[in-house]
């Protein structure tokens, strides 16, 4: 058997860069939500805000790692119950008030766009959806929602004046605070 030569055009396109986004390790979902423009801006704003390591694509992953955590504690809180959030909060609004992040407008009309998570994180956005949706009627939309005003907070308050260079470190500080 004689071995295959490999063609010179063959070597040639091998190494060539590829266009487009660069792989990650893991690659990412879409997800498709509707977002007003003040929030597109302030995704913008967040990530020009970020130190080197964090990137604007690291933002739906922060946000919805953030509400899964959260939506963890107020489940622990009321563990010896049988229900897996306090009698207190009846919509959507309420979380956002026992969470202490300002309410959203919605003056503003908002228009679909997509955002990329990690597929744990994608499968984390799910399970708060399905939970909050199942209690409030909450759409996929108003839950990234949420997350996206939590982490606002988070970063605003919680992450101010600390040194984090990566999405794991992010994740760690939320995990110290809040489990």
């Amino acid at each position: 058997m004689s071995k295959r030569k490999q063609s010179t055009i063959a070597a040639l396109l091998e190494d060539k860069p590829k266009r487009g986004r660069p792989p990650r390790a893991v690659s990412r979902k879409n997800v498709y939500v509707a977002l007003a423009e003040s929030q597109k801006e302030e995704i913008l704003l967040m990530a020009a805000n970020f130190p080197r390591g964090l990137y604007r694509s690291d933002i739906p992953d922060m946000a919805v790692n953030l509400l899964a955590t959260r939506l963890d504690v107020l489940r622990q809180s009321v563990a010896d119950r049988n229900r897996d959030i306090p009698e207190g909060v009846t919509d959507l609004d309420s979380l956002y008030l026992l969470w202490d992040v300002p309410l959203p407008s919605y003056k503003e009309e908002a228009k679909w766009t997509s955002i990329r998570l990690s597929p744990q994180q994608a499968v984390q956005l799910g399970r708060a959806h399905g939970a909050l949706n199942a209690l409030f009627g909450a759409n996929r939309s108003a839950v990234f929602s949420l997350s996206f005003a939590l982490l606002q907070q988070f970063l605003s308050i919680d992450l101010a004046g600390k040194q984090y260079t990566s999405l794991s470190e992010v994740d760690d500080w939320v995990t110290r605070i809040y489990l």
